[in-house]
């Protein structure tokens, strides 16, 4: 349950949906809670597919 809500959470603010209309949903008391919580799973997120990608591009991929 809490990692469906986590996943929510998340996305909905990777999607760029208002943080204080996603505390609501989830029921913290402030929107500033909500993004200290969130915030570092989304920058986790962000470093991921950044630092994959050079090892996915290399001279031989450019055409």
């Amino acid at each position: 349950m809490h990692d469906w809500r986590a996943s929510l959470v998340t996305s909905d603010l990777d999607a760029g949906e208002n943080p204080a209309e996603i505390a609501a949903e989830v029921r913290h008391h402030a929107p500033g809670y909500t993004i200290s919580r969130y915030g570092k799973r989304r920058e986790e997120s962000a470093r991921k597919p950044a630092a994959s990608t050079p090892s996915r591009m290399g001279p031989d991929t450019v055409g």
